[in-house]
């Protein structure tokens, strides 16, 4: 195995939560510790209420309105990704703990004590389990106990409760004078039985990510029939009757009143400046209201197939960009040529 290059000392509090770099600052004669999640989270929410203050000073509802909805997105897609992020960091982390346990387990067999054996394996590259492990060798180096270094060890990765689970056990069978390499095999088999049960969880569950790919995509489809198909009869006329005014095809901006105005605004801008409709016409309206229906749809499309998947809702977020991705440039194809009109 390839050797990692020498870490940096560790400095974190031992309530330190996985992947959580914690910024301290004194205020007022206290200090206040921030993980990186919870800083970015104070920065986001403080630009967004800047710019809602702006928004207000304008006394604009369409404008207000849409400063609304980019807040949205400013405090809520860094949160989306950092959690990704994590999710990905403990899956590697996971998968990364067999191959610890099994250098582990040679040094064991080799005739070395077991917090030894965890400073020698410290020595190799776990990827994402590499600064656990060192913090671990480190704690170990200062004399800290054993038993001590693994229950905080245990509380820094509880969000995976395969490894919470498993070094718990490591610390129950090491108390007790259990025989180690017996457990530590025990434990490292399990933990490869559990990623080959996932692995075929995917394979089989793939299928239904694809059909949530082909929903969205499927809907767009239906926008589009409904355009061609009953548009032109909605817009007929017969006789001195407008059939499109008896059936209800009007644009309901023309006569909004509080609420409804402000998403007639949004309607407005995004015809507007996204797909350079005139706002006011009925086309402005219908094709707006079916960009939001397709990009919602996108959106929950993504976070479901994230679920079914990979078994968490912060993996869906790739497929939610994705979606919205095809969205937004199926739409734009679509007005551009002028497949979708009204």
């Amino acid at each position: 195995m390839k050797k990692s290059k020498k870490g940096s000392k560790s400095d974190s509090p031992e309530d330190q939560r996985l992947f959580e770099k914690t910024y301290s600052t004194e205020r007022f004669g206290f200090k206040i510790k921030l993980s990186r999640q919870r800083m970015i989270l104070v920065v986001t929410v403080s630009i967004s209420l800047m710019l809602l203050i702006i928004a207000t000073m304008t006394e604009n509802l369409g404008v207000i309105a849409n400063i609304i909805l980019l807040c949205t997105f400013i405090v809520a897609v860094p949160q989306f990704f950092l959690m990704y992020e994590s999710y990905k960091n403990v899956k590697e982390m996971e998968q990364k703990f067999p191959v610890f346990l099994r250098d582990v387990i040679e040094s064991l067999s080799a005739g070395l004590p077991l917090h030894k054996a965890i400073i020698d394996a410290s020595k190799f590259d776990y990827g994402k389990l590499t600064p656990e492990v060192k913090k671990i060798a480190n704690q170990i180096s200062w004399g800290l106990p054993l038993q001590k270094v693994l229950d905080q060890f245990a509380e820094r990765v509880k969000r995976s409760p395969r490894l919470f689970t498993s070094v718990k056990i490591i610390n129950e069978s090491y108390s007790s004078g259990g025989d180690l390499v017996s457990i530590f095999n025990t434990v490292t088999d399990h933990s490869l039985l559990l990623d080959e049960a996932e692995r075929e969880r995917r394979s089989l569950l793939n299928q239904y990510v694809v059909l949530m790919y082909a929903i969205s995509i499927i809907f767009m489809v239906i926008v589009v029939a409904i355009n061609k198909l009953m548009m032109p009869i909605f817009q007929a006329t017969s006789g001195s009757v407008d059939v499109g005014e008896a059936l209800g095809m009007t644009n309901p901006c023309d006569k909004c009143l509080g609420f409804d105005c402000t998403v007639c605004k949004l309607y407005e801008t995004t015809s507007e400046y996204v797909f350079s409709i005139e706002p006011t016409s009925i086309s402005a309206y219908y094709i707006s209201l079916f960009f939001f229906m397709s990009l919602v749809q996108s959106i929950f499309s993504g976070l479901v197939a994230g679920q079914i998947g990979e078994g968490s809702i912060a993996a869906g977020m790739k497929h939610s960009l994705i979606l919205v991705s095809i969205t937004l440039g199926t739409f734009y194809f679509l007005v551009y040529f002028k497949i979708l009109t009204i």
